[in-house]
């Protein structure tokens, strides 16, 4: 490169760089706001695999590009919030966007890194965006069997259990949410008719995130089993990715908890429910386990428990390590992914993460697997252990594993019982070498 095109190069860089700094601005008192609530999931993540935070069929909100998708879905999304407005009386589009929108302003208190789309576009993008998702939480529970005339448009891209699968998981990406507050906005200005018991949105919101949970397990689903969880008010979460987090973080009720959701408020969770299925000690902080195969071999045992992450624990009495039961198919990798990836850029805490981080250091190779598979703590359907293996190989590729107390400390209460094991039985095998 010669020296005028040096110049020409530095010339650029500099002339960016102010305009840069011109149009930078500092966080005053009218944007406190430095954390938005929904962004993409960081580009370190999504580098190691980009198909698990990318839409494969529903894109919803401004963060991904307005002219992806196929025309089909657009014709879909528009056929939804025609039928949504003449259900409503309402004639004109400008007047269904002042039901959501009081200022359009408002959407950057919500979004990080915007696009650089117009007030006007950003208003209609969620306006419709937020009808659908509305729409489609209330055909998720449609039985295809009695497909109603109202959810004929979601027929067009769910025409099957594999598409409507695909959907729902679009509808957990961490880029591609909608902010809560405008579905509440939505819901209040048109309520359901005729109207339900209870709260309209918490019931449908419990719905979808059941049905996503990769830890969901519908033969224990009773509603014994569903009354000993508290059952958090979805209402008060940011987005509908931010719901499947607390759900499956979820802590069980203590016996003074306070009342749990009766499953029997949500009668059209029957069908679901009901269905037949088919077949401190360390004083240097650790955070990997040894793998299944090893830590059986020191006579640690498996068991399963059905529920949230917050059932993992450990007994040194008995040396039994009990973790929940994880439904493994093809779209478990991705809630997994975008559910580290919210807690990486959203919550203080590393609960998630760590359980991932452990489950990670447990599964090395096919063996660990069918140790896993056997304590019930896995359900496999990838089709082979290998598949599974290969799942975990990356799972906490640069992810940050943050401390975690109780786990922490239960982390090393098992490599502790491990180590000693190890040690009494290297001791007792140099004993009888020499017997």
């Amino acid at each position: 490169m010669d020296q005028s095109e040096s110049i020409s190069e530095e010339d650029k860089w500099r002339k960016d760089m102010i305009i840069r700094i011109n149009k930078a601005t500092d966080a005053t008192d009218d944007d406190t706001r430095l954390f938005r609530e929904i962004s993409k999931p960081p580009k370190a993540l999504v580098d190691v695999k980009p198909q698990s935070y990318r839409p494969q069929i529903l894109t919803i909100g401004p963060l991904h590009e307005m002219l992806s998708g196929s025309p089909v879905l657009y014709d879909v999304k528009a056929s939804c919030v025609n039928k949504f407005m003449k259900a409503h009386d309402i004639s004109d589009v400008e007047e269904l966007m002042q039901h959501l929108f009081y200022d359009p302003s408002e959407l950057h208190n919500h979004y990080s890194d915007l696009p650089e789309y117009s007030s006007e576009t950003l208003q209609l993008l969620v306006t419709v965006d937020t009808i659908v998702i509305r729409e489609f939480l209330r055909f998720i529970p449609t039985q295809w069997d009695s497909i109603l005339e109202e959810h004929t448009q979601f027929c067009k891209i769910c025409n099957n259990n594999i598409t409507f699968n695909q959907a729902v998981r679009d509808l957990f990406l961490m880029g591609n949410q909608i902010p809560m507050p405008f579905l509440k906005k939505l819901i209040e200005a048109f309520p359901k008719k005729p109207k339900i018991e209870g709260d309209e949105l918490q019931q449908e919101l419990f719905y979808a995130v059941a049905t996503t949970d990769p830890f969901f397990v519908i033969q224990s689903f009773t509603p014994e089993f569903v009354e000993s969880f508290q059952i958090p008010d979805f209402r008060l979460c940011t987005h509908l990715l931010d719901c499947l987090y607390v759900w499956v973080c979820r802590e069980p009720l203590q016996k003074n908890g306070s009342e749990a959701m009766s499953l029997c408020s949500i009668p059209q969770l029957c069908n679901l429910f009901w269905r037949k299925q088919e077949p401190r000690k360390a004083t240097i902080f650790r955070d990997r386990l040894p793998t299944a195969s090893r830590l059986s071999k020191a006579g640690i045992q498996f068991r399963v428990i059905v529920g949230s992450i917050s059932v993992m624990k450990y007994d040194k009495t008995s040396l039994r390590f009990d973790l929940p039961r994880l439904i493994v198919n093809d779209r478990t990798e991705d809630v997994l992914r975008n559910l580290v990836a919210h807690e990486q850029t959203s919550k203080s805490s590393g609960d998630f993460t760590k359980y991932v981080a452990i489950m990670d250091s447990l599964i090395d190779t096919p063996e660990d697997v069918a140790i896993l598979t056997k304590a019930q703590v896995i359900e496999n359907y990838l089709g082979s252990d290998e598949k599974l293996v290969e799942m975990w190989n990356n799972m906490c590729t640069n992810v940050d594993i943050r401390a975690c107390k109780k786990w922490d400390d239960m982390t090393h209460d098992v490599l502790d019982d491990y180590e000693n094991r190890g040690r009494s039985m290297a001791m007792r095998s140099i004993f009888l070498s020499h017997g």
